[in-house]
């Protein structure tokens, strides 16, 4: 669970900058305005995560982007979940990047052209 955020260096990009158990994730995402996500996975993915991506789903975030351990089953599971059954699938565009920095995710995620301007948001797990 994500407890506290802080101010990055750069001042589009904003880190989850502990884990707890006291705040919802929910909660916590729920003061973010920007469309684009990096997730760096420290822990690796588990079904338990899929409230997170439907989260941000509902949010309308516009890039997931996925570094660090089974950023490919990050990845594979947001798209299961934004197709869901095909009746009422959500838009996103999502990414791996197993074996890459983090920091090229970040810059990666900057550059990509989305709906409207728009900053990254940056969360370890």
């Amino acid at each position: 669970m994500i407890s506290m955020y802080k101010k990055c260096i750069d001042s589009d990009v904003f880190c989850a900058a502990t884990l707890c158990k006291k705040k919802p994730v929910m909660q916590a995402l729920n003061v973010m305005s920007n469309l684009k996500f990096v997730l760096i996975s420290d822990t690796g993915y588990n079904k338990d995560h899929n409230k997170l991506l439907q989260s941000l789903l509902d949010q309308g975030y516009e890039l997931f982007c996925a570094v660090g351990k089974d950023c490919e089953q990050w990845e594979e599971a947001m798209d299961e979940l934004a197709i869901g059954d095909g009746s009422n699938s959500s838009y996103i565009t999502t990414t791996s990047h197993p074996g890459e920095a983090a920091n090229d995710v970040v810059e990666f995620a900057k550059m990509f052209s989305i709906s409207k301007e728009s900053g990254v948001e940056v969360v370890h797990i």
